[in-house]
């Protein structure tokens, strides 16, 4: 038992140490090697996944699709309809025009077009390994009227026209260049149209604020032994003593700026509506611990229910900032 709590230890340490490693090519900026080598392993990383998974979304524990629907149904109490209802009805006039950034294999997008068929979507993602399947499923759903573009949305032109719709599904915290991006992005929006997104809100490298970190902690260890093997921090299936907590650089992409998303959506544009959420299910339902439940065993649902039913009212309370959010955003008055 002592020789496995070191080797835990060693993995831990080895990992934060390469991800440190890695920060030593400087500020993760276009055009330095940090970065053209985040954008490989971006690539990479995302056609294996995509690759392994049956349809055209992520492959994701039984659990996280649950939490999934259940903050789907609290952005449906507080905009009135589904979103992705919300997107095609944005979309039913005549030559209406959706673009999307980041759309990886197209399945949020075809979700809508088979809402709105009747609309043009630009789809934009620096995978174009994915757009194989992407196109393929347009054919089967008969959305005729859909186009997938591989581009380096950090660096990306953004003048395709006007918008009615422009969709950032969990993407903007891929990106390093966002003021770039959100410049392009209101030079996209047509002047009544809507930006939407569904994103992290995290400290930079996806750690906790230090709110949240005290109360997963305090969570997790009450938690059963079989509920705290992590499948994803180390390389290996290692059962965690304390919650765990990233390294502060993350490999490719990934929430590189994830803390300036927010700020920066709010300073270009005028918010609408924001729906926050995961306080802090996403630290204990998503791949790296949502393996461990069973959604046919009583505990397991009951840990569910409980860790969502105390996110909401500790994110409504204040008393933890969230992970997650849903927000719409249109042009500033001139």
């Amino acid at each position: 038992m002592a020789i496995d709590r070191i080797r835990h230890h060693f993995l831990q340490n080895l990992h934060t140490a390469r991800m440190w490693m890695r920060s030593l090519g400087g500020p993760m900026r276009a055009g330095t090697a940090r970065y053209r080598r985040g954008l490989r392993e971006e690539v990479e990383h995302y056609s294996k996944v995509h690759g392994e998974s049956k349809n055209l979304f992520e492959p994701a524990p039984a659990v996280w699709d649950l939490v999934l629907d259940k903050a789907s149904a609290r952005i449906e109490s507080r905009l009135g309809a589904g979103w992705l209802d919300y997107a095609a009805w944005r979309l039913e006039k005549a030559d209406a025009r959706m673009l999307s950034l980041g759309c990886g294999a197209g399945g949020v997008e075809l979700a809508i077009a088979a809402k709105a068929p009747q609309a043009e979507y630009v789809c934009l993602d620096l995978n174009g390994d994915l757009f194989a399947r992407a196109r393929e499923g347009a054919d089967g759903a008969g959305a005729k009227r859909m186009e997938f573009i591989a581009t380096d949305l950090n660096s990306d032109p953004y003048d395709r026209g006007r918008f009615d719709v422009v969709l950032c599904h969990a993407s903007l915290h891929h990106l390093v260049e966002l003021e770039h991006v959100m410049e392009g992005i209101a030079r996209s929006l047509a002047p009544e149209g809507e930006l939407l997104v569904i994103d992290v809100n995290t400290p930079n490298g996806f750690r906790m604020a230090e709110a949240t970190r005290k109360a997963a902690a305090t969570v997790f260890a009450t938690l059963p032994e079989r509920f705290r093997w992590n499948h994803v921090g180390y390389g290996e299936v290692w059962l965690d003593d304390k919650i765990f907590q990233p390294p502060a650089m993350m490999e490719g992409m990934e929430c590189q700026r994830s803390a300036d998303v927010l700020p920066l959506l709010r300073k270009h544009f005028q918010e609408a509506l924001f729906v926050p959420y995961f306080g802090l299910c996403r630290r204990f339902f998503d791949t790296m611990y949502g393996p461990n439940y069973h959604l046919d065993q009583p505990l397991d649902r009951a840990i569910v229910e409980w860790i969502w039913e105390l996110d909401c009212d500790s994110v409504d309370r204040g008393a933890l900032p969230p992970e997650s959010f849903f927000g719409v955003y249109r042009l500033k008055p001139r």
